[in-house]
């Protein structure tokens, strides 16, 4: 019955007089089939007092030795006594030698290879999405409450003159309020038409002033230019479908007063 070979070697390289020590049996089985160990290179079990055996008469390695037509070779190597070598580190070098390169160790029973993650971490690209989209809806924000942005003129009168243009001012009335006010041409707007609290009452203003035109006139939305660009957007919104409908030719946005010099 064949004997149990031992989990480890410890092989001594004799013509590179190199010493590793506990190179599991497998590897060492490899070297020798691949001619990497001679025969007259040295082995003995790891962890053992047992001597040092040459390749060729280790019962357990011999038949790995490959089977060359003519096998000439150096005379076999007397045994190296017990505990001869016992001091020597791992892969430490007796003399002159070139180091042997270890095959990569076989990964373990039941274990598996660590791969490498080659997934793409998103959360630095979700944290400059958010960024970027807080910073659009503030410019979004700011821009609906910014002045009116309407030509620079010195005065709305300075405007073609058309008697039967009609011009709807917006007033403030307190800090938070406005008022609207509709006249047509240069006269006064009429006590009906004037003060009126929301933009749909101007629209109906404007509805009752068309009433008495004889053919579309210009709309001008007058207004400070302090005021909120939304108080001209909405009223350019509700005159839409009346100039789409033909009553009035088109509308137009001014100031009532001269700039600051």
């Amino acid at each position: 019955m064949p004997a149990k070979p031992p989990k480890a070697f410890d092989v001594w390289f004799v013509t590179a007089n190199t010493v590793y020590k506990g190179v599991p049996y497998n590897v060492v089985a490899d070297w020798t089939q691949q001619g990497r160990l001679a025969g007259a290179d040295m082995v003995r079990p790891t962890g053992t007092d047992e001597t040092w055996v040459r390749v060729a008469d280790n019962e357990l390695l011999a038949d790995f030795l490959p089977r060359p037509a003519a096998v000439a070779g150096p005379a076999p190597k007397p045994a190296v006594a017990a505990g001869a070598l016992d001091d020597v580190p791992v892969a430490e070098v007796l003399g002159e030698a070139t180091p042997i390169e270890l095959p990569d160790p076989e990964p373990r029973k039941g274990g598996t290879r660590i791969e490498e993650d080659d997934e793409v971490d998103m959360i630095p690209l979700i944290d400059i999405s958010m960024v970027l989209l807080v910073f659009f809806i503030m410019i979004q924000a700011a821009g609906a409450l910014a002045p009116v942005d309407v030509p620079e003129m010195r005065y709305a009168g300075e405007l073609k003159a058309d008697p039967e243009a009609i011009t709807i001012t917006i007033e403030k009335l307190n800090a938070e309020e406005v008022y609207y006010a509709v006249r047509v041409g240069p006269q006064p707007p009429l006590p009906k038409h004037d003060k009126l609290r929301t933009p749909e009452d101007a629209i109906n203003a404007v509805r009752d002033v068309l009433s008495g035109v004889t053919r579309p006139p210009e709309v001008r939305i007058a207004c400070r230019k302090d005021l909120p660009r939304e108080r001209v957007y909405e009223l350019r919104h509700d005159l839409e479908p009346l100039r789409k409908q033909g009553m009035i030719y088109s509308t137009v946005a001014t100031v009532v007063e001269a700039p600051e010099k």
